[in-house]
């Protein structure tokens, strides 16, 4: 009679041990999951910072250059005027001007700045003489010229760097925050879920005291 009430008794603390390991996996799986899904999106937020980041310096080298060479191409087509139209047809004073005007620009960082300079240069453009030749480059300095503020216009509206790395150093900070408890909960799931196969597979005996751990 005595051993069958210990064998009993066995079974209900089996029981018990096995209720337990059953509410702290649900409890850690909760929490687990929460935190496994903000982990996987903070690491997916970081990569994306951090190839935007690649994405946006790699633009802004290309629309500086994009803008220096067109206003350098501008500026070869202005000097060329002065040597394939013949100077009866040509407004030295706009034209000399004009090449001022291209020499301030190229240096200007400001995009308000920039776009005033390049508006007094269009309306010294629009002032040159209305022969065909004049009016066949003057079109083709407008067109560059036009394509170089197009490149500082988008410069302008870039991501800035800074805010950039920001955003990466904060989900980094949130990451490293919440990471060890994220690897605490994966190794309890793990000991608990071997723990609960262990008692569920095993029947009570004397040698198989059961124990909780938590």
């Amino acid at each position: 009679m005595s051993n069958e009430t210990s064998i009993l008794d066995k079974d209900e603390l089996i029981k018990s041990v096995i209720a337990k390991h059953k509410r702290l996996l649900e409890e850690y799986n909760k929490e687990f999951s929460e935190l496994d899904g903000r982990s996987k999106a903070l690491k997916e937020q970081i990569e994306s910072s951090k190839q935007e980041k690649e994405d946006t310096l790699t633009r802004i080298e290309v629309l500086k250059e994009k803008r220096q060479q067109l206003y350098h191409q501008a500026e070869n087509v202005l000097g060329n005027m002065f040597t394939d139209i013949d100077d009866k047809l040509l407004d030295n004073k706009l034209m000399h001007a004009a090449n001022d005007g291209f020499t301030k620009v190229r240096r200007l960082m400001d995009i308000n700045e920039e776009k005033q300079v390049v508006d007094e240069l269009l309306t010294k453009l629009d002032g040159m003489s209305t022969h065909e030749n004049v009016q066949s480059s003057v079109q083709q300095i407008k067109a560059k010229v036009n394509g170089a503020i197009e490149a500082s216009n988008e410069l302008a509206g870039t991501i800035g760097i800074k805010a950039l790395d920001e955003n990466f150093h904060k989900a980094t900070e949130e990451l490293k925050t919440i990471s060890p408890r994220h690897g605490w909960l994966e190794n309890r799931i793990k000991s608990h879920n071997e723990a609960l196969e262990h008692w569920e597979k095993n029947p009570a005996t004397e040698e198989n005291t059961p124990e909780a751990d938590a």
